[in-house]
């Protein structure tokens, strides 16, 4: 099979919205995605620079894991948040331009476990239920390490907005159709844009 076959957005052209792998048809969402890192991409290296775009790209790469996986299936696994914490940290350590130094490093990435891990553990002694899952406190970890700690409390109100506002207009929606429960959304989901906002829009975010 030609290379150029395996690309969904070859697929979805050439096939009627049919990817050549499998012959399986494919959600639209996925050309999506493909077009978004396409244009995602070219943003952070115009926005970081020749200099900090190379650390960037892993790390842009592992949010769009994160925000597809818990979009599909409301969970973040550890190899995506975990193991993006111990590279950010090893990338620190070699003083990889872009990231903060090691201190830095250390310091967002248990500043963000300790925030979100707080939140958490207040609202369950509230409400006697988990108000989000562990997998935020994991990725909060994540973004702290790479992004540094003065960046923590601007992702979270950020997400926070966007996922109030969210919730408002699904309920309203779930109310005029007359639907028991309104559509949600993981709260990854909105730290991870949050997150590329602050890396790509905030002057020297990476080395915050």
């Amino acid at each position: 099979m030609h290379f150029r076959k395996k690309i969904i957005v070859v697929g979805i052209l050439q096939y009627s919205k049919c990817c050549a792998i499998g012959n399986r048809r494919q959600r639209l969402r996925y050309l999506g995605v493909e077009l978004a890192l396409g244009a995602l991409l070219p943003l952070a290296f115009w926005r970081l620079g020749v200099d900090d775009f190379p650390a960037a790209v892993p790390f842009i790469m592992l949010l769009s894991i994160i925000f597809l996986t818990d979009l599909d299936a409301f969970i973040i696994p550890d190899r995506t948040s975990l193991g993006g914490t111990g590279l950010g940290l090893v990338f620190a350590a070699l003083e990889t331009p872009g990231l903060p130094d090691l201190q830095k490093a250390l310091l967002g990435g248990i500043g963000g476990f300790a925030l979100i891990y707080s939140i958490r553990a207040l609202y369950r002694l509230w409400r006697r239920r988990d108000g989000m899952g562990f997998g935020d406190v994991k990725l909060m970890a994540m973004l702290g390490v790479w992004l540094g700690p003065f960046s923590l409390l601007p992702i979270l109100f950020a997400a926070s907005m966007a996922g109030a506002v969210f919730g408002i207009v699904m309920i309203l929606q779930a109310q005029n159709r007359q639907t028991s429960e309104p559509a949600q959304l993981p709260f990854g989901c909105f730290l991870v844009p949050a997150a590329l906002g602050w890396l790509l829009f905030v002057p020297h975010a990476l080395a915050a």
